[in-house]
């Protein structure tokens, strides 16, 4: 079953024009990218700081797209042989059409959001509801106010439950998101400092997040990190619906022990309300075993028994560039690509779990990135990060730091006896690391990690082909 709606359809959604093309005419995808368009899509157009999608609305059509909206504002020429739907804001229409589209389907609906892992409790959550019930997820990590919409319209009506990424760098964004999705299970996953250039501290953060609590309906559930006071305090404020709590802490009624992290990788006993198991998943850190919890409780809210989600994450995956482990066996070379995104919070797990897993007599190389978007607190967490690196025992062999801010990693270390090289890309970076780990005979530990915007998956990419 693929999606299906009319021109009249999307007519009625966004309140749209139809000035060209049958209103019965049929739509099966929904894209922003003239060349991602296959038959039968509808064109998005939207702007973008250098190109305006309305100028590829000829391009779209010639490859098949069976209509497109446009914004009578802009005056664009018109393709003929398409349905064409004029809007006041193409990007506003997308969003009103999700949201037209989301009260047909009957799908059970679990938002996540959070500071951190929020992608790889999507994944786990959704590897384990796909254990027993139609699943669809967010592909990759369209979590915004673009990609959230695109996700919904990519839904089958059959869909049984669907686990979204909901993300956020500022208040009333995940409002808009919640509008569109209407989520009946909302989960957080941590709060840490995130997006502090326009959330400002750690209240603006918690303000932000829980926002996603605030639309749950009076019988949806709220599922939130009960080791968080704070964030815990908010949501009891906030919630209409049933609260259910996480962590390690004993008063959670889902809860970790015993979380023990090695090259095998993680291992945790999980308590429950209605027993306990022993698990075992194949990615590192302790950070992927609460997300591993998260997972089973959605499961059990959603009908799973607890042997059926338990046995789904004994296969779980993780998502790209998150904590993967990367092995050049012929160079003896581990690598731990964590270079998707960071923050302090995340940082400080990522230096934990090198360390954890690091063997004895293996080198270990820290190849650490700015963290974005921190604002006026940027400075001070880099000196943090660069403190908890200085206090790693036994200390790292090399610092690689790639950014302005990350000169004050770097800062930290220099006075400890720790080598470290300096530059600000990471492709000068990459170049060096290569070198350097060409040099060496005996077993190595890189750990990579920095904000995306900082491109650190350059250094993986040059350093697994050694």
């Amino acid at each position: 079953m693929s999606v299906q709606f009319t021109a009249h359809d999307v007519c009625v959604a966004t309140g749209g024009t139809l000035v060209g093309g049958r209103e019965d005419a049929f739509f099966t995808s929904v894209t922003i990218d003239s060349r991602a368009v296959t038959p039968g899509a509808l064109f998005v157009p939207l702007p973008g700081s250098r190109i305006d999608g309305h100028a590829y609305l000829a391009e779209a059509v010639g490859r098949g797209a069976c209509g497109f909206f446009f914004s009578a504002q802009r005056a664009p020429v018109l393709p003929d042989g398409a349905v064409a739907i004029a809007v006041r804001d193409p990007q506003v229409a997308l969003q009103d059409l999700a949201s037209w589209y989301r009260t047909r389907l009957h799908a059970r609906v679990i938002g996540i959001a959070g500071s951190n892992g929020k992608t790889t409790t999507k994944e786990l959550t959704a590897q384990v509801c796909a254990a027993a019930k139609k699943t669809f997820a967010t592909p990759g990590n369209l979590n915004n106010h673009i990609g959230v919409p695109l996700t919904l319209l990519r839904a089958e009506e059959d869909v049984e439950l669907m686990v979204l990424e909901l993300g956020t760098s500022g208040a009333g964004e995940l409002t808009t998101l919640c509008r569109i999705a209407q989520p009946h299970i909302g989960v957080i996953t941590t709060i840490a400092e995130e997006h502090t250039e326009t959330l400002k501290d750690l209240f603006g953060v918690i303000a932000a997040e829980t926002e996603l609590i605030a639309a749950l309906p009076a019988d949806g559930v709220a599922i939130v990190n009960g080791d968080d006071e704070t964030l815990l305090e908010a949501v009891r404020r906030l919630a209409c619906c049933r609260i259910v709590t996480f962590g390690e802490k004993a008063a959670n009624p889902y809860r970790l022990t015993d979380v023990q992290i090695s090259r095998q990788g993680t291992r945790f006993t999980l308590h429950t309300p209605t027993g306990k198991r022993d698990v075992h998943l194949q990615l590192l850190g302790s950070h992927f075993a609460l997300a591993a919890l998260v997972a089973v409780v959605v499961g059990l809210e959603c009908g799973l028994t607890l042997d059926t989600a338990c046995a789904a994450l004994s296969t779980a995956r993780g998502a790209p560039r998150r904590m993967a482990v990367v092995k050049v066996p012929e160079r003896q070379l581990t690598i731990l690509d964590d270079c998707y995104n960071a923050n302090p919070a995340s940082m400080q797990q990522a230096l934990l779990t090198a360390q954890q897993v690091r063997a004895a007599g293996e080198r270990l190389i820290l190849v650490l990135g700015d963290m974005l978007e921190l604002g006026a607190v940027s400075h001070a967490r880099h000196r943090e990060v660069g403190k908890l690196v200085a206090a790693l025992t036994p200390p790292p062999d090399l610092l690689v730091t790639v950014g302005e801010d990350a000169l004050l990693i770097a800062a930290e270390v220099e006075n400890n006896s720790i080598p470290v090289k300096i530059f600000s890309t990471a492709e000068a970076a990459a170049a060096f690391v290569r070198e350097m780990l060409l040099g060496h005979s005996g077993p190595q530990l890189v750990l990579v990690k920095g904000s995306r915007g900082v491109h650190l998956e350059e250094v993986t990419r040059r350093i697994t082909k050694l």
